[in-house]
């Protein structure tokens, strides 16, 4: 009995390290220029990257590139390095402005959404979708960490935490006020 109890306290507090080891990196990071982003990408009939962003000075930024495909130096799932982040925007237009007060009660809620689980399902190969998004940034690395909120086509994606959807919701109504053409 003494065996069984050492064992659950033991894997309590393996739990409670990992929880801690995960809530200190969320700590250590800051929102940085990009706070959220709406892209689609499209691979039917040649290369289409296109979107809209909203930086942390309430601009709303819209950009699109065909041709020759965008893929960033750092190739690691769900990070961008601030140098990547500036390639994939290149030649970015802007197309509105946010309440900057209401932005900075969003931007807070970043961090509680990228603590969601995020659920992917199976992906079926047609080569195309989008993906709604919020980031972080880590700033000894220069590293942007994408959160996904929601993802459609291939990319179907869910993400469970509540401020995620509040922050869907956010990004869903900056879309139709700017009338940003994002497909």
């Amino acid at each position: 009995m003494r065996r069984i109890w050492m064992a659950l306290v033991l894997l309590g507090c393996t739990a409670c390290s990992t929880s801690s080891t995960k809530d200190s990196f969320f700590d250590h990071e800051v929102t940085g220029d990009v706070l959220l982003e709406s892209y689609s990408i499209d691979l039917t009939w040649g290369y289409k990257l296109s979107g809209m962003y909203i930086d942390s000075n309430a601009t709303v930024w819209a950009y699109e590139h065909t041709g020759t495909p965008w893929y960033p130096e750092h190739i690691e799932s769900g990070e961008l390095t601030e140098r990547d982040m500036l390639t994939k925007h290149k030649g970015a237009h802007q197309i509105g402005t946010v309440d900057p007060q209401l932005l900075h009660d969003m931007a807070k809620m970043i961090k509680p959404a990228g603590r969601g689980k995020v659920t992917h399902a199976a992906n079926t190969g047609a080569g195309s979708g989008s993906l709604e998004v919020a980031y972080l940034l880590d700033p000894d690395n220069s590293m942007y960490r994408e959160i996904i909120l929601a993802g459609q086509g291939d990319r179907v994606a869910t993400n469970s935490a509540p401020e995620a959807q509040i922050l869907l919701d956010y990004l869903h109504d900056v879309q139709r006020l700017v009338a940003a053409p994002i497909q």
